[in-house]
């Protein structure tokens, strides 16, 4: 037994990491409890709300630490890579590892999923909350959907990080023609709009073809997470000699995003080009092409698994949506009654669907 605050101590180094992280995590629990069952009481635990506020404490200098920390390394580099997502950041590391000054050459991913949610004035907390909690309660289910872990703060560092890159720090921002890198590159320049430093663009989708494709093999990519960090390296040394943006050409691209930004749908796809916000349901008959056509395969009724059917319209929809979207929508349609349902909708590979009343 413990009897005073030096046998605590002793007892802290003999501890292991494990557990020292389930002690703090029974005392935070026991906390928000005591601090929860305040409305039904009415009585104040100051004991607990003190404890709450040590965990809050520690958690906002770890924030303010880790934008500290971000803003230096921007700040010494000169050169920068941007890319939207883990994945095409990670290749286009790898592909720049050989080019000469590697260590003055930093990278940087604006990790959201720009093509789906609420948009407005993301520079705001609440804004940024409201897209949050949007896109929270629709994919904390899914298999992929990162929400339910990535916090408020992450996703203001993007804002952080990238307004205190200095000015003569040159800026490449990698990105392909869809709803989802389009819109990351339109809110990066609406970032970017007092930064004078040089801005140049890497367009992955439509340089693909003119460097890879052959009369023998004709492939399209709809994103720059599909591309192979060697096929980047060579659209790097095609685009090396290019000239930044323009005045106009940024301006023009702030413009554009100001006007996505407060457009209300909450899906965002290309159309002749041009990015358009439509409403979330904009690609529901589309799935159910898709699911008439494998069930005509299939006997007469019978269950299909949604995630073969989120794989068929994945691999058909020439749209950057995702499949945690797509397996989103097939819930929806559920829910509305145009799908029956068998299994648990814990995630895409443990329920099958099919046409209601079929």
């Amino acid at each position: 037994m413990i009897e005073n605050v030096f046998e605590f101590d002793q007892e802290l180094h003999r501890m292991n990491e494990d557990e020292l992280r389930m002690l703090l995590r029974e005392l935070y629990l026991r906390a928000d409890m005591a601090v929860s069952q305040e409305v039904d009481t009415g009585r104040t635990d100051a004991f607990a709300v003190k404890v709450q506020s040590l965990f809050n404490r520690l958690s906002d200098q770890r924030s303010q630490d880790q934008a500290e920390k971000q803003a230096v390394e921007a700040q010494k580099t000169h050169e920068i890579h941007i890319a939207f997502g883990d994945s095409p950041l990670g290749s286009i590391k790898v592909a720049m590892g050989n080019v000469p000054e590697r260590s003055s050459r930093r990278f940087f991913t604006m990790n959201d999923y720009y093509a789906i949610g609420p948009l407005g004035d993301l520079t705001n907390k609440v804004n940024v909350q409201r897209r949050h909690l949007w896109l929270l309660e629709r994919f904390h289910m899914s298999e992929h959907g990162r929400y339910a872990v990535q916090g408020i703060d992450q996703l203001l560092h993007i804002n952080q990080t990238i307004s205190s890159i200095e000015e003569e720090t040159r800026i490449t921002i990698w990105y392909a023609n869809n709803g989802h890198e389009r819109t990351g590159l339109l809110y990066a320049m609406h970032l970017l709009r007092d930064r004078k430093s040089a801005i140049y663009l890497i367009e992955t989708r439509d340089l693909y073809p003119k460097l890879f494709n052959t009369p023998e093999i004709q492939y399209e990519v709809r994103g720059t997470g599909e591309i192979n960090s060697e096929k980047l390296l060579k659209m790097w040394h095609h685009c090396e000699h290019d000239e930044p943006l323009t005045s106009e050409e940024r301006r023009q691209m702030e413009q554009e995003w100001l006007h996505l930004s407060a457009q209300p749908g909450h899906l965002r796809l290309m159309q002749d080009g041009i990015i358009q916000s439509v409403s979330e349901d904009a690609i529901d008959e589309f799935i159910l092409q898709k699911f008439t056509e494998v069930a005509s395969t299939r006997q007469p009724g019978e269950f299909i698994k949604s995630s073969r059917i989120v794989g068929e319209v994945l691999g058909h929809l020439e749209q950057a949506v995702g499949d945690t979207f797509i397996e989103y929508r097939i819930r929806q349609l559920i829910l509305q009654g145009r799908f029956d349902m068998e299994g648990m909708p814990h995630a895409m590979r443990f329920y099958s669907i099919r046409l209601a009343n079929s």
